[in-house]
């Protein structure tokens, strides 16, 4: 190869290059997190505390652990975004805001989505498993998810539910679908509390 041609292709190499980081650098990105009910949506404590509630762990479908906002366009086409990402792990988001939903809705228990010990007798934790959570093509925000409420160290979980939430987007920015997210995990959290043991240590049934 000639100096000229060798010369001629690192400029192009470096050009493509520059072009590339360009169009990179014009990508404004914006994140965006889950969030938790208000706190106007606590019920009353029924008594002292009794015990820790953990949540977790969660886990989501693979195409969903990624930095970007998925939304589905059709059966088997979905559609992630490079300018709209989260700004935290979507399985460790829904966990937090669970977790803080539950603290409001049951406040006689402490409730935590990170423990810092191993669990008790007394305690109990609820592990979630995502089916879909997403922006579907209809307009809507589909939350499906299974989960089960465990005793301490118990094998055997006291309850295992599973169910589907929708959500209607008010709007069409993404900053309406991750509010419209946040609601449907709201709806879980809901579903989830009327799961735990009442004070005589019953659990609901179906």
């Amino acid at each position: 190869m000639s100096g000229n041609a060798l010369h001629s292709g690192m400029f192009a190499g470096l050009l493509l290059a520059s072009l590339l980081a360009c169009a990179s650098d014009g990508i404004h990105v914006r994140e965006y997190v889950l969030t938790p009910l208000a706190a106007s949506a606590s019920s009353a404590p029924t008594g002292a505390r009794v015990g820790e509630l953990v949540v977790g762990p969660v886990v989501v479908p693979p195409y969903l652990r990624r930095s970007e906002i998925v939304a589905r366009v059709g059966d088997n086409e979905l559609h992630a975004s490079d300018a709209h990402r989260w700004g935290e792990d979507l399985a460790q988001g829904l966990a937090r805001v669970v977790a803080e939903n539950l603290a409001l809705l049951v406040p006689n228990r402490r409730v935590s989505a990170f423990p810092s010990r191993a669990l008790g007798s007394d305690d109990d934790r609820v592990s979630i498993e995502v089916a879909r959570f997403e922006q579907m093509p209809d307009g809507s925000v589909a939350l499906e998810a299974r989960w089960e409420l465990v005793q301490g160290n118990d094998a055997s979980p006291l309850a295992v539910r599973s169910a589907s939430f929708s959500e209607q987007i008010s709007g069409s920015d993404p900053a309406a679908i991750v509010e419209a997210m946040s609601r449907a995990a709201a709806q879980l959290s809901h579903e989830i509390a009327r799961t735990l043991p009442a004070d005589d240590g019953s659990v609901a049934t179906d």
